[in-house]
């Protein structure tokens, strides 16, 4: 009997836990749907931007 008992507690906890997940991870994600009317960023050729890799292999300059 206090197997039975032990079991069922066990699956009581289990399921609790399960319960609370779920609630949780219900709160997550994006709440706003994406703007369809929005505008895309412009587009940058290879060579430019922040990353680009003129300077490969020389000192970075503090300049900013």
């Amino acid at each position: 009997m206090a197997k039975s008992s032990h079991q069922r507690a066990r699956a009581l906890l289990l399921s609790a836990l399960l319960a609370l997940g779920a609630v949780g991870l219900s709160g997550c994600g994006d709440s706003d749907a994406p703007n369809p009317d929005a505008e895309p960023e412009p587009e940058q050729p290879m060579g430019t931007g922040p990353m680009n890799n003129e300077d490969a292999g020389e000192t970075p300059s503090d300049d900013l």
